[in-house]
């Protein structure tokens, strides 16, 4: 993201962001870096609502490359695979031992259930949701998942947009004012 991808219609802060000389790009960046830092708070929590996750496990999963003076554009990147299913409040039988009724999950948009699905905890110690194939062999054991958080981000990327884009104009004008003021109190 840079000045030039979110702000169609700057004038004035375009002009004052100028006059700043040397300093422009450095205001330039540092706006740059809030508003990206804006815009995953916001995409935090939508994708909060959206997967169920805690927001520090999304806020985690964006990483932002920060803008510099040489280089006024941040770069915000998403990672993660696709999300056990057990992070996502699942309940059953633990392990079923061939009783059970399944495993049921809770996603933002409701309940889910897994009918031939068991909780086991493995000897590593990593507890997930698995199931057995069916038919005669019974193995493998898959883990199942649910969505991963670059898919929900794809998904929500407008409200990044929107909250970076908000966050931009607004932390500009602030940078530049905030110079300008350290500049008029500076002697000359």
């Amino acid at each position: 993201m840079s000045i030039e991808h979110f702000a169609r219609d700057l004038g004035e802060l375009r002009r004052d962001l100028e006059a700043l000389g040397a300093q422009g790009p450095i205001v330039a960046a540092r706006a740059v870096n809030r508003a990206a830092t804006s815009g995953r708070a916001a995409m935090a929590q939508a994708i909060r609502a959206d997967a169920g996750l805690s927001s520090q496990a999304v806020k985690d999963a964006i990483r932002i490359e920060k803008a510099t003076k040489s280089r006024p554009k941040a770069v915000v990147e998403v990672a993660g695979r696709r999300i056990p299913l057990i992070a996502f409040q699942a309940r059953g039988p633990e392990p079923s031992r061939g009783r059970g009724r399944g495993v049921s999950y809770r996603l933002p948009g409701g309940r889910g259930r897994v009918p031939d699905a068991f909780i086991a905890t493995m000897r590593s110690g990593h507890r997930g949701v698995f199931k057995r194939r069916q038919g005669a062999k019974r193995l493998p054991v898959t883990e199942l998942h649910g969505p991963s958080i670059p898919h929900v981000f794809e998904k929500r990327f407008a409200v990044f947009l929107d909250a970076a884009d908000k966050a931009l104009v607004k932390n500009l004008a602030s940078e530049i004012s905030f110079a300008q003021s350290k500049a008029q109190s500076e002697p000359e």
